[in-house]
Protein backbone atom coordinates (compact mmCIF):
# COMPACT_ATOMS: atom_id res chain seq x y z
CA UNK A 1 0.00 0.00 0.00
CA UNK A 2 1.27 3.51 -1.33
CA UNK A 3 1.89 6.18 1.83
CA UNK A 4 -1.10 8.19 0.19
CA UNK A 5 -3.22 4.98 0.52
CA UNK A 6 -2.49 4.38 4.06
CA UNK A 7 -3.11 7.58 5.32
CA UNK A 8 -6.40 7.79 3.43
CA UNK A 9 -7.53 4.22 4.57
CA UNK A 10 -6.99 5.38 8.28
CA UNK A 11 -8.52 8.83 7.24
CA UNK A 12 -11.27 6.91 6.52
CA UNK A 13 -11.39 4.08 9.63
CA UNK A 14 -11.09 7.20 11.77
CA UNK A 15 -13.82 9.40 10.56
CA UNK A 16 -16.47 5.94 10.49
CA UNK A 17 -15.21 5.97 14.54
CA UNK A 18 -16.30 9.69 15.27
CA UNK A 19 -19.23 9.52 12.94
CA UNK A 20 -20.17 6.28 15.13
CA UNK A 21 -19.50 8.14 18.19
CA UNK A 22 -21.31 11.04 17.20
CA UNK A 23 -24.66 8.71 17.76
CA UNK A 24 -23.83 7.66 21.28
CA UNK A 25 -23.83 10.00 24.03
CA UNK A 26 -27.65 11.71 22.01
CA UNK A 27 -29.19 7.97 23.26
CA UNK A 28 -29.18 9.41 26.81
CA UNK A 29 -30.54 12.50 26.18
CA UNK A 30 -34.05 13.63 27.65
CA UNK A 31 -34.08 10.47 29.71
CA UNK A 32 -33.89 10.05 34.07
CA UNK A 33 -31.39 8.33 36.43
CA UNK A 34 -33.55 5.51 36.25
CA UNK A 35 -33.85 4.89 32.06
CA UNK A 36 -30.18 5.35 31.39
CA UNK A 37 -29.45 3.07 34.17
CA UNK A 38 -31.86 0.33 34.02
CA UNK A 39 -31.87 -3.13 32.45
CA UNK A 40 -33.60 -4.09 29.68
CA UNK A 41 -32.66 -7.36 28.59
CA UNK A 42 -32.15 -10.12 31.06
CA UNK A 43 -28.15 -9.89 31.14
CA UNK A 44 -29.06 -6.63 32.33
CA UNK A 45 -27.93 -4.31 29.47
CA UNK A 46 -28.84 -0.43 30.40
CA UNK A 47 -27.63 2.70 28.42
CA UNK A 48 -25.14 4.22 30.77
CA UNK A 49 -23.39 0.92 31.10
CA UNK A 50 -22.94 0.66 27.40
CA UNK A 51 -21.29 4.28 27.31
CA UNK A 52 -19.29 2.96 30.26
CA UNK A 53 -18.11 0.13 27.93
CA UNK A 54 -17.24 1.95 25.41
CA UNK A 55 -15.02 4.02 27.25
CA UNK A 56 -12.89 1.34 28.72
CA UNK A 57 -12.39 0.05 25.08
CA UNK A 58 -11.76 3.52 23.92
CA UNK A 59 -8.78 3.63 26.71
CA UNK A 60 -7.73 0.45 26.30
CA UNK A 61 -6.88 -0.63 22.82
CA UNK A 62 -5.55 2.62 22.24
CA UNK A 63 -3.84 2.74 25.04
CA UNK A 64 -2.36 0.08 26.44
CA UNK A 65 -2.49 -1.81 23.55
CA UNK A 66 0.11 0.41 21.51
CA UNK A 67 1.49 1.38 24.51
CA UNK A 68 0.59 4.81 25.20
CA UNK A 69 -0.78 4.20 29.05
CA UNK A 70 -4.18 6.32 29.56
CA UNK A 71 -3.65 8.42 32.37
CA UNK A 72 -5.91 7.51 34.31
CA UNK A 73 -6.46 3.81 36.15
CA UNK A 74 -8.09 0.84 34.33
CA UNK A 75 -9.25 -2.17 34.71
CA UNK A 76 -6.73 -5.21 34.38
CA UNK A 77 -7.46 -7.48 31.60
CA UNK A 78 -6.44 -10.81 32.70
CA UNK A 79 -7.67 -14.04 34.30
CA UNK A 80 -10.00 -12.36 36.39
CA UNK A 81 -11.22 -9.88 34.48
CA UNK A 82 -15.35 -9.68 33.80
CA UNK A 83 -16.13 -7.48 31.01
CA UNK A 84 -19.42 -7.53 32.44
CA UNK A 85 -18.63 -5.73 35.24
CA UNK A 86 -18.03 -2.73 33.28
CA UNK A 87 -21.21 -2.45 31.69
CA UNK A 88 -23.63 -1.17 34.41
CA UNK A 89 -23.26 1.39 36.39
CA UNK A 90 -23.21 1.86 40.65
CA UNK A 91 -25.45 4.53 42.15
CA UNK A 92 -22.43 6.43 43.18
CA UNK A 93 -21.12 6.28 40.00
CA UNK A 94 -22.56 9.63 38.17
CA UNK A 95 -23.96 9.99 34.60
CA UNK A 96 -22.06 12.90 34.24
CA UNK A 97 -18.52 10.83 35.31
CA UNK A 98 -19.13 8.34 32.91
CA UNK A 99 -20.13 10.56 30.10
CA UNK A 100 -17.09 12.85 30.48
CA UNK A 101 -14.98 9.80 30.93
CA UNK A 102 -16.06 8.56 27.30
CA UNK A 103 -15.45 12.06 25.84
CA UNK A 104 -11.93 11.55 27.23
CA UNK A 105 -11.36 8.20 26.49
CA UNK A 106 -12.19 9.28 23.21
CA UNK A 107 -9.71 11.99 22.73
CA UNK A 108 -7.24 10.04 23.82
CA UNK A 109 -8.21 7.97 21.52
CA UNK A 110 -7.69 10.32 18.58
CA UNK A 111 -3.92 11.19 19.60
CA UNK A 112 -3.65 7.68 19.47
CA UNK A 113 -4.72 7.36 16.10
CA UNK A 114 -3.06 10.73 14.42
CA UNK A 115 0.27 10.28 16.19
CA UNK A 116 0.83 6.68 14.88
CA UNK A 117 0.58 4.94 10.75
CA UNK A 118 -1.99 2.71 9.93
CA UNK A 119 0.88 -0.04 9.90
CA UNK A 120 1.79 0.51 14.20
CA UNK A 121 1.69 -2.06 15.84
CA UNK A 122 0.66 -2.62 19.38
CA UNK A 123 -0.08 -6.19 21.18
CA UNK A 124 -3.83 -7.20 22.58
CA UNK A 125 -3.08 -10.07 24.56
CA UNK A 126 -6.70 -11.36 24.46
CA UNK A 127 -6.30 -11.80 20.78
CA UNK A 128 -2.98 -14.10 20.83
CA UNK A 129 0.49 -13.37 20.50
CA UNK A 130 0.65 -11.49 17.28
CA UNK A 131 1.41 -7.96 16.88
CA UNK A 132 -1.39 -5.80 15.14
CA UNK A 133 -1.39 -3.39 13.05
CA UNK A 134 -3.32 -0.01 14.19
CA UNK A 135 -5.45 -0.39 11.10
CA UNK A 136 -6.91 -3.66 12.40
CA UNK A 137 -7.74 -2.25 15.69
CA UNK A 138 -9.55 0.93 14.40
CA UNK A 139 -11.72 -1.76 12.33
CA UNK A 140 -12.17 -3.37 15.45
CA UNK A 141 -13.07 -0.33 17.08
CA UNK A 142 -15.48 1.14 14.94
CA UNK A 143 -17.24 -2.28 14.23
CA UNK A 144 -17.12 -2.62 18.55
CA UNK A 145 -19.15 1.04 18.29
CA UNK A 146 -21.48 0.33 15.75
CA UNK A 147 -22.61 -3.05 17.43
CA UNK A 148 -23.05 -0.76 20.60
CA UNK A 149 -25.18 1.60 19.09
CA UNK A 150 -27.05 -1.01 17.82
CA UNK A 151 -28.27 -1.46 21.25
CA UNK A 152 -28.45 1.50 22.40
CA UNK A 153 -30.43 2.35 19.63
CA UNK A 154 -33.01 -0.60 20.51
CA UNK A 155 -33.26 0.25 24.17
CA UNK A 156 -33.96 3.76 23.48
CA UNK A 157 -36.68 2.75 21.12
CA UNK A 158 -38.27 0.45 23.91
CA UNK A 159 -37.76 3.34 26.35
CA UNK A 160 -39.91 6.26 25.21
CA UNK A 161 -39.96 5.06 20.90
CA UNK A 162 -37.73 7.00 20.10
CA UNK A 163 -35.25 7.00 16.90
CA UNK A 164 -32.35 8.01 14.79
CA UNK A 165 -28.87 9.75 15.24
CA UNK A 166 -30.76 12.72 16.63
CA UNK A 167 -33.20 10.77 19.22
CA UNK A 168 -36.16 13.06 17.63
CA UNK A 169 -39.83 11.92 18.50
CA UNK A 170 -41.85 10.02 15.90
CA UNK A 171 -44.26 12.01 13.75
CA UNK A 172 -47.74 11.13 14.02
CA UNK A 173 -47.55 9.68 10.53
CA UNK A 174 -44.12 7.95 11.87
CA UNK A 175 -46.54 6.35 15.07
CA UNK A 176 -48.44 5.23 12.22
CA UNK A 177 -46.35 3.72 9.47
CA UNK A 178 -44.34 1.72 12.71
CA UNK A 179 -47.18 0.11 13.87
CA UNK A 180 -48.47 -0.81 10.76
CA UNK A 181 -44.62 -2.45 10.46
CA UNK A 182 -45.30 -3.88 13.88
CA UNK A 183 -48.25 -5.58 12.98
CA UNK A 184 -47.03 -7.04 9.77
CA UNK A 185 -44.30 -8.46 11.30
CA UNK A 186 -45.87 -9.59 14.37
CA UNK A 187 -48.45 -11.72 12.18
CA UNK A 188 -45.69 -13.07 9.90
CA UNK A 189 -44.13 -13.99 13.29
CA UNK A 190 -47.19 -15.97 14.18
CA UNK A 191 -47.64 -18.15 10.63
CA UNK A 192 -43.83 -18.73 10.22
CA UNK A 193 -43.72 -19.88 14.01
CA UNK A 194 -47.07 -21.39 13.90
CA UNK A 195 -48.83 -19.30 16.61
CA UNK A 196 -51.83 -19.24 14.16
CA UNK A 197 -52.51 -22.27 13.19
CA UNK A 198 -51.03 -25.45 14.65
CA UNK A 199 -48.56 -27.56 12.45
CA UNK A 200 -50.10 -29.42 10.47
CA UNK A 201 -53.80 -28.48 10.70
CA UNK A 202 -56.01 -28.43 8.00
CA UNK A 203 -58.29 -25.73 7.48
CA UNK A 204 -62.32 -26.84 6.67
CA UNK A 205 -62.88 -25.06 3.18
CA UNK A 206 -66.74 -25.00 3.52
CA UNK A 207 -69.49 -23.18 5.63
CA UNK A 208 -72.87 -24.36 4.48
CA UNK A 209 -75.97 -22.54 5.98
CA UNK A 210 -79.64 -22.27 4.62
CA UNK A 211 -78.92 -18.80 3.59
CA UNK A 212 -75.39 -18.67 2.34
CA UNK A 213 -72.44 -20.92 2.10
CA UNK A 214 -68.46 -20.37 1.93
CA UNK A 215 -65.81 -21.50 0.23
CA UNK A 216 -62.63 -20.63 -0.40
CA UNK A 217 -61.67 -17.15 -2.30
CA UNK A 218 -59.87 -17.62 -5.75
CA UNK A 219 -59.43 -15.98 -9.18
CA UNK A 220 -62.55 -17.87 -10.52
CA UNK A 221 -64.72 -15.84 -8.66
CA UNK A 222 -63.12 -12.31 -9.96
CA UNK A 223 -66.01 -11.24 -11.49
CA UNK A 224 -68.30 -11.36 -9.97
CA UNK A 225 -66.20 -10.58 -6.50
CA UNK A 226 -65.43 -7.24 -8.41
CA UNK A 227 -69.27 -6.49 -9.04
CA UNK A 228 -69.94 -7.40 -5.49
CA UNK A 229 -67.82 -5.25 -3.30
CA UNK A 230 -67.87 -2.00 -6.26
CA UNK A 231 -71.70 -1.94 -5.87
CA UNK A 232 -71.80 -1.78 -2.22
CA UNK A 233 -68.33 0.38 -0.84
CA UNK A 234 -70.69 3.28 1.36
CA UNK A 235 -72.23 -0.07 2.97
CA UNK A 236 -69.06 -1.94 3.38
CA UNK A 237 -67.11 1.21 4.81
CA UNK A 238 -70.08 1.09 7.42
CA UNK A 239 -69.65 -2.46 8.39
CA UNK A 240 -67.79 -3.51 11.94
CA UNK A 241 -64.55 -4.30 11.35
CA UNK A 242 -64.06 -1.51 8.29
CA UNK A 243 -62.72 1.58 10.51
CA UNK A 244 -59.77 2.95 8.24
CA UNK A 245 -61.85 3.96 5.28
CA UNK A 246 -59.37 2.91 3.05
CA UNK A 247 -61.20 -0.16 2.02
CA UNK A 248 -63.06 -0.77 -0.26
CA UNK A 249 -60.85 1.99 -2.40
CA UNK A 250 -62.08 4.96 -3.56
CA UNK A 251 -60.87 4.74 -6.76
CA UNK A 252 -61.84 0.86 -7.07
CA UNK A 253 -59.93 -1.33 -8.61
CA UNK A 254 -59.66 -2.78 -12.29
CA UNK A 255 -60.66 -6.58 -12.81
CA UNK A 256 -57.11 -7.39 -13.19
CA UNK A 257 -55.82 -5.49 -10.17
CA UNK A 258 -58.59 -7.81 -8.38
CA UNK A 259 -57.73 -11.02 -9.62
CA UNK A 260 -54.35 -10.05 -8.32
CA UNK A 261 -55.88 -9.50 -4.84
CA UNK A 262 -58.12 -12.82 -4.97
CA UNK A 263 -54.89 -14.70 -6.28
CA UNK A 264 -53.02 -13.59 -3.09
CA UNK A 265 -55.72 -14.52 -0.93
CA UNK A 266 -55.39 -17.64 -2.58
CA UNK A 267 -51.79 -18.46 -1.90
CA UNK A 268 -52.32 -17.02 1.31
CA UNK A 269 -54.68 -19.87 2.04
CA UNK A 270 -52.60 -22.04 0.58
CA UNK A 271 -50.01 -21.26 2.76
CA UNK A 272 -51.44 -20.61 5.83
CA UNK A 273 -50.95 -17.38 6.33
CA UNK A 274 -54.44 -16.39 6.11
CA UNK A 275 -57.92 -17.73 5.34
CA UNK A 276 -60.36 -15.49 2.76
CA UNK A 277 -63.75 -17.42 2.01
CA UNK A 278 -66.00 -15.99 -0.51
CA UNK A 279 -69.69 -15.90 0.42
CA UNK A 280 -72.19 -17.71 -2.34
CA UNK A 281 -76.07 -16.87 -2.56
CA UNK A 282 -76.73 -20.66 -2.29
CA UNK A 283 -79.54 -20.74 -5.30
CA UNK A 284 -77.38 -19.36 -8.28
CA UNK A 285 -73.26 -19.45 -6.79
CA UNK A 286 -73.34 -15.50 -6.74
CA UNK A 287 -71.12 -13.45 -4.41
CA UNK A 288 -73.11 -11.63 -1.85
CA UNK A 289 -69.94 -10.83 0.27
CA UNK A 290 -66.53 -12.13 1.81
CA UNK A 291 -65.12 -13.26 5.17
CA UNK A 292 -61.30 -12.72 6.32
CA UNK A 293 -59.59 -14.63 8.74
CA UNK A 294 -56.02 -13.41 9.52
CA UNK A 295 -53.54 -13.04 12.28
CA UNK A 296 -53.81 -10.88 15.02
CA UNK A 297 -50.78 -8.43 16.39
CA UNK A 298 -52.32 -7.97 19.45
CA UNK A 299 -54.08 -10.02 22.51
CA UNK A 300 -56.10 -12.26 20.23
CA UNK A 301 -55.47 -14.99 17.97
CA UNK A 302 -57.66 -14.09 14.74
CA UNK A 303 -59.33 -11.01 13.42
CA UNK A 304 -62.09 -11.56 11.48
CA UNK A 305 -63.52 -9.07 8.91
CA UNK A 306 -67.04 -10.01 6.87
CA UNK A 307 -69.28 -7.78 5.10
CA UNK A 308 -72.02 -8.67 2.50
CA UNK A 309 -73.05 -6.60 -0.21
CA UNK A 310 -76.17 -3.99 0.26
CA UNK A 311 -78.54 -5.47 -0.92
CA UNK A 312 -78.06 -8.27 1.14
CA UNK A 313 -77.56 -6.07 4.26
CA UNK A 314 -80.09 -8.15 6.48
CA UNK A 315 -77.19 -11.33 6.30
CA UNK A 316 -74.24 -8.98 7.75
CA UNK A 317 -75.09 -10.42 11.43
CA UNK A 318 -76.46 -14.08 11.18
CA UNK A 319 -72.99 -14.34 9.08
CA UNK A 320 -70.95 -13.34 11.61
CA UNK A 321 -72.60 -15.37 14.19
CA UNK A 322 -72.53 -18.23 11.57
CA UNK A 323 -68.92 -18.15 11.46
CA UNK A 324 -68.33 -17.61 14.87
CA UNK A 325 -70.40 -21.15 15.67
CA UNK A 326 -67.64 -21.90 12.81
CA UNK A 327 -64.50 -21.22 15.01
CA UNK A 328 -66.23 -23.46 18.03
CA UNK A 329 -66.63 -26.69 16.21
CA UNK A 330 -63.69 -26.32 13.42
CA UNK A 331 -61.34 -23.86 14.30
CA UNK A 332 -58.34 -23.58 16.32
CA UNK A 333 -58.88 -20.62 18.03
CA UNK A 334 -60.84 -19.07 20.82
CA UNK A 335 -59.80 -16.08 21.63
CA UNK A 336 -61.21 -14.16 18.13
CA UNK A 337 -61.24 -10.74 17.69
CA UNK A 338 -64.52 -10.24 16.02
CA UNK A 339 -64.46 -6.64 15.34
CA UNK A 340 -66.72 -5.43 17.46
CA UNK A 341 -69.40 -7.74 16.17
Amino acid sequence: MSDDAARAAKAHLHQCLRWARAEVLPKLDGLDEYDVRRPMTRTGTNLLGLVKHLAFYEATYFGFVFDRPYPEPLPTVDQGFRNEDLMWVPADESREQVVDDYRRACRHADDTIEALPIDAVGHVPWWGAADVPLFSVLAHMVGETRQHLGHLDIIREQLDGRIGEDVEALSPEQEADFARRWRRTERAARVAGHRFTPAGFTPPTSLVDERFRLEPLGPQHNTADHAAWTSSIEHIRASPGYPDGDWPPDGGLTLEENLADLERHARDFETGRGFTFTVLEPADGDVIGCVYLYPSAAEHDVVVQSWVRADRAHLDTPLADAVARWFDSDWPWSRPDRCGR
